[in-house]
């Protein structure tokens, strides 16, 4: 069951999301490449795997590149991970998205043990009005499609 943030005037998104699997499992789904890809795409985009760059350490990068799966759109998130604690705490703070009027965010995750499985939190923003809704339908449906992998396992 996930969570929204009740304040509509945020111009963060919000998420907070159960998974049945331990908080180790929710972090090696954030920091491995081959998981990442496999989630983190919004509907109609897919994310290549040979483009996932993910560099666990505080300084280390968060790259990737999201492809519209029926159409030209392409979109790069660079982000350098600017706080790391395992496995409960990621921060990223991504670069402005070319095309798009999403500038500097930083998306926050945290991870907490709760009845045998994990709390998941993610903020990320500050985003433009527009900007945060789209940004808050992608996070509700990253956090459908991480369910999905994490009860489906390792690939």
């Amino acid at each position: 069951m996930s969570d929204r943030n009740p304040s509509a005037a945020s111009d963060e998104a919000y998420v907070s999301h159960h998974f049945d699997a331990p908080p180790e499992i929710v972090f090696a789904a954030w920091t491995d490449p081959e998981q990442v890809a496999r989630w983190w795409a919004p509907r109609d985009f897919e994310i290549p795997s040979e483009s996932v760059d993910i560099e666990p350490r505080v300084g280390g990068r968060f790259h990737l590149e999201m492809v519209e799966v029926s159409g030209p759109g392409r979109f790069r998130y660079r982000a350098e991970i600017v706080e790391l604690a395992e496995p409960e705490l990621i921060v990223l703070k991504g670069e402005p998205i070319a095309g798009t009027d999403i500038e500097v965010t930083i998306t926050r995750v945290e991870l907490v043990a709760e009845g045998g499985g994990t709390r998941m939190t993610v903020t990320s923003g500050p985003f433009t009005r527009e900007a945060r809704e789209n940004a808050q339908t992608g996070w509700d449906e990253l956090v459908v499609n991480l369910e999905r992998v994490l009860a489906a396992g390792p690939a």
